[in-house]
């Protein structure tokens, strides 16, 4: 599996989308920045160059160098582009209940829970407020611990991502998370981290995972260049039938699809559901939109939300009891 950050030539970008003004909104927007950030196309341009260069080297590594690699890449990321922290602009821009209440019920009540790549933990800290125990992690210590707040209900652990099973006992964890985690991993990497969330969940377990579609991407820095393939961080984007595949090689059963209305409608109902059922629909619609041409099925990917196509693979994979 590759994406196509090693066959892109390095300086290529479309010519429309190069520069000016539209391009700093466009990637403002992207990243939640704060409208009164002073960002300039070349920071733009020197944050497309870096994370070019990193993706093509963690594309390259080999499953021995990664865990090393990808703290390196990203601690280079989050230093060379320092805006991307500091003038990150949540507070204003994120509401933790319309964001995460979903997870309550999907993951029932307070329990042990684990989440790969934590980030700011800004879900585990709404998890904790609401009596879960939380585990948070991170590949690097560029970021995370910093976020959390010592008085939380939460405990902050190092690990690659991949090998869970080498950090934690088995049978451990009522559930584990991951959002918008796996297409960072290396692709080769992905079954074995799946395998290794089944090994530390306890029996009956749920593995609760999302990351952007394929076909309503690109959903890294590429989209803001107008890209129809992502060739930044993004390693790879999947689709559900290939998620539905690798989760049960990795020895998971029942898979059930995630359905979250959109959020202008989640302000006033909060609807969501996971089901085998919507599963089969997704998987219906998807097998439609592959018969189309890129960039159609693209377009279609994104108004998804039209016919209850989310345009992320979000799921609950459980392990056999």
């Amino acid at each position: 599996m590759q994406n196509t950050a090693d066959t892109l030539p390095m300086d290529r970008l479309p010519a429309d989308q190069a520069g000016g003004d539209a391009l700093v909104e466009r990637y403002r927007r992207k990243f939640h920045l704060s409208p009164t950030y002073p960002l300039t196309a070349e920071m733009v341009h020197r944050h497309w160059d870096l994370e070019r260069r990193l993706a093509r080297e963690l594309l390259a590594t080999k499953p021995e160098e990664r865990w090393d690699a990808f703290e390196q890449a990203y601690t280079t990321l989050y230093s060379g582009c320092p805006w991307l922290n500091e003038a990150e602009d949540d507070a204003n821009t994120r509401d933790d209940d319309l964001d995460f209440r979903h997870f309550l019920t999907l993951l029932g009540g307070p329990q042990d829970v684990y989440e790969v790549g934590s980030g700011k933990a800004r879900l585990l800290r709404y998890l904790a407020r609401h009596g879960y125990r939380c585990v948070a992690t991170e590949v690097t210590r560029e970021r995370g611990a910093n976020w959390i707040e010592q008085d939380t209900n939460i405990t902050w652990k190092n690990s690659d991502g991949v090998h869970l099973a080498q950090f934690e006992p088995a049978d451990r964890y009522d559930s584990v998370i991951s959002t918008h985690v796996v297409e960072h991993m290396h692709p080769d990497d992905v079954v074995t981290h799946m395998t290794n969330v089944r090994t530390i969940l306890k029996p009956g377990g749920k593995y609760i995972l999302s990351m952007p579609h394929k076909y309503a991407g690109p959903a890294d820095l590429s989209e803001v260049f107008g890209l129809d393939e992502p060739v930044c961080m993004h390693l790879r984007e999947y689709r559900w039938g290939e998620t539905a595949a690798m989760l049960r090689q990795a020895g998971f059963d029942r898979i059930e699809a995630v359905y979250v209305v959109p959020m202008a409608v989640r302000r006033r109902l909060n609807l969501h559901f996971a089901s085998r059922a919507y599963f089969g629909y997704v998987r219906m619609v998807e097998a439609f939109l592959g018969r189309l041409p890129l960039t159609l099925n693209r377009k279609l990917g994104r108004v998804g939300q039209l016919f209850m196509f989310r345009p992320e693979v979000f799921v609950v994979a459980h392990k056999p009891k």
